[in-house]
């Protein structure tokens, strides 16, 4: 027997929190309630502020059972839901238990920037790897808006020269830089990203300096390569500092596509601009 079962139904999304206890109440140690799939909506983001997307007609409701908890289950769900219309019950999937200990490592891989940087999480590192341990503050570098910073980062790199890295996460970007020979600095809001990168960069034998000094402090710049992976409207919020400390190469992602416009318009002044799409995203490279 596996050690834990599935067992997923759809109902009528006005019943979700009745099947939610349910569930508990057959001995369910986990629920989880999702969209069908094609009907999640797009993920709620800080600038949005009109009314969220209301709920959809059906919805599904996941629970997790010890595998030997699960004798009678199947029949009593099965007498429950059959007088309730648009409910699909599922089967009990066998779900073994080293997929709970291992299946979150899948999302992320060993991932070959260029000829010089490769970056990979601890279990699938090779020697010369920059390894970063995923963990609250961000991934590995899988992500198309980081994809395309570390690109730049292994492409506009100058050992000696000076980097920031503002919004730094894990400290993955200010790593790369430090890896190809740069002065990194890394800064962030967040305690647990200043936490993670200063973890990343002893796992790796690197020196960077990772903090929370907010962009107007700085005063030691131009910085020869810039790097922000941030929100388009905080791009634009932060684009008279990034601007000051920027003197050689600004490297911006994590801007959706249609608010790029808009971004491009707050970073003048640049005597080359590269502007790149990948998907929903949109980076850009600007050089003085």
């Amino acid at each position: 027997m596996a050690a834990w079962v599935e067992l997923s139904v759809v109902v009528p999304s006005g019943l979700v929190e009745e099947v939610c206890a349910l569930f508990g109440g057959l001995g369910a140690e986990g629920v989880q309630e999702d969209h069908l799939e094609g009907e999640k909506p797009a993920p709620r983001q800080p600038w949005d502020t009109g009314p969220e997307a209301p709920l959809p007609e059906r919805m599904v409701v996941r629970g997790w059972w010890p595998g030997e908890m699960t004798t009678g289950l199947m029949e009593t769900l099965q007498e429950v839901f059959a007088d309730v219309a648009g409910a699909e019950l599922g089967e009990l999937r066998p779900v073994p238990e080293e997929d709970w200990a291992e299946g979150w490592k899948k999302g992320f891989r060993r991932i070959e920037i260029g000829p010089t940087l490769v970056v990979a999480p601890p279990w699938e590192a090779k020697p010369g790897d920059l390894i970063i341990e995923p963990g609250m503050a961000f991934g590995t570098g899988e992500h198309a808006t980081t994809l395309a910073c570390l690109a730049g980062v292994a492409r506009f790199a100058r050992a000696g020269g000076r980097c920031l890295d503002v919004g730094t996460g894990t400290g993955v970007l200010a790593l790369a830089a430090a890896r190809l020979g740069m002065r990194a600095w890394g800064t962030d809001n967040d305690p647990l990203a200043v936490e993670a990168s200063k973890k990343n960069a002893e796992l790796n034998g690197l020196e960077a300096r990772f903090d929370d000094s907010p962009l107007e402090s700085i005063q030691d710049g131009p910085y020869d390569l810039v790097v922000a992976n941030l929100f388009a409207e905080v791009l634009i919020a932060l684009a008279p500092e990034l601007l000051r400390l920027c003197g050689g190469t600004l490297i911006l992602a994590g801007i959706l596509a249609d608010r790029a416009d808009r971004v491009e318009a707050a970073f003048p002044g640049f005597a080359r601009m590269e502007r790149t799409p990948a998907g929903d995203w949109v980076s850009f490279i600007f050089e003085r």
